[in-house]
């Protein structure tokens, strides 16, 4: 029995040091950088999606919104061999966070596509709330403020 636990334990440290090893850091250059660049283009559309919630400005708000929910993790940039490479190296967790999103950002579009003001705030709060639980768990090594 206390061999059988202490196998257990032993696996369980292995799962664990290889799945920190996976993530974001593990991907090639050119992988990461696609990422990157998506980041930058979510960043410059929240920014851009709350300046158009302040003024009012739906249309514009729909079509950030609708841009961003159809990036998709670069999915027009990206070869066979990068998606197989996502799939091996980014944590399920991850993925999820990335699905929510970009889902998130599908409603938001919709709830501007009907000046909807309420919805609007909502789901601009909700993909704010997703990115930083994304970041505060899968990027700390970038935005070390969240490694505390």
């Amino acid at each position: 029995m206390k061999k059988s636990f202490g196998i257990i334990i032993v696996l369980t440290a292995m799962l664990l040091a290889t799945e920190s090893q996976k993530g974001v850091e593990s991907l090639s250059g050119g992988t990461r950088a696609l990422l990157a660049d998506e980041m930058r283009h979510i960043e410059k559309g929240m920014h851009g999606i709350f300046s158009n919630i302040v003024k009012g400005e739906y249309d514009q708000i729909a079509k950030t919104a609708t841009d961003i929910h159809d990036s998709f993790i670069f999915a027009k940039s990206l070869t066979d061999a990068q998606r197989t490479e996502l799939k091996a190296n980014l944590p399920q967790g991850f993925i999820e966070l990335d699905r929510s999103f970009h889902a998130a950002a599908g409603q938001l579009s919709e709830a501007a596509e009907f000046e909807d003001k309420n919805e609007i705030e909502q789901n601009f709060a909700q993909m704010m709330g997703l990115c930083v639980k994304c970041h505060s768990t899968y990027a700390t090594q970038r935005f070390d403020t969240f490694s505390e």
